[in-house]
């Protein structure tokens, strides 16, 4: 009588682990422990530029980026690299004035892994630009990291 109760326990509990595990794998399904779906967008800007404003479409990142330096700034490539990347530096050729902002830049990415850039994803992605300011180095990198959501 023992073995058949200690057994029928044992049963029991199984069942109750079996529905916790499948309810879990249910949630991480459709996304609820991805924390980007819940912290929103975000943005780390760089020293040499601020993130005026930005937007991931399609397969488009657009950016508009204002002056930190406090010199007028030759941008050279934008390089993406993460959830969205770039097979290679984006040649970029504008000056952005001290303390103006650039027109709008926009960066052809390649598609993430899963194949495309869908509406309403969060992508999080490092921004590399490689610019000079007026009177310093050529080749300068400024590094910024986002977490959007593709519209």
């Amino acid at each position: 009588m023992k073995g058949q109760t200690a057994l029928e326990y044992l049963i029991t509990y199984g069942w109750a682990i079996l529905v916790i595990l499948v309810v879990l794998a249910v949630l991480w399904y459709y996304g609820v422990f991805n924390p980007a779906k819940w912290s929103g967008e975000s943005v780390s800007e760089g020293s040499a530029f601020k993130v005026v404003d930005k937007k991931l479409s399609g397969t488009t990142l657009t950016l508009i980026l204002g002056d930190k330096t406090g010199a007028q700034t030759t941008l050279a490539s934008i390089a993406v690299s993460g959830d969205v990347s770039t097979a290679a530096p984006f040649a970029v050729t504008q000056v952005i004035s001290a303390g103006g902002q650039s027109t709008e830049i926009a960066v052809t990415p390649v598609a993430p892994p899963t194949g495309t850039i869908s509406a309403g994803s969060f992508y999080k992605f490092t921004v590399t630009t490689t610019y000079q300011a007026t009177g310093g180095i050529a080749g300068q990198k400024d590094v910024a990291q986002f977490n959007i959501k593709a519209v």
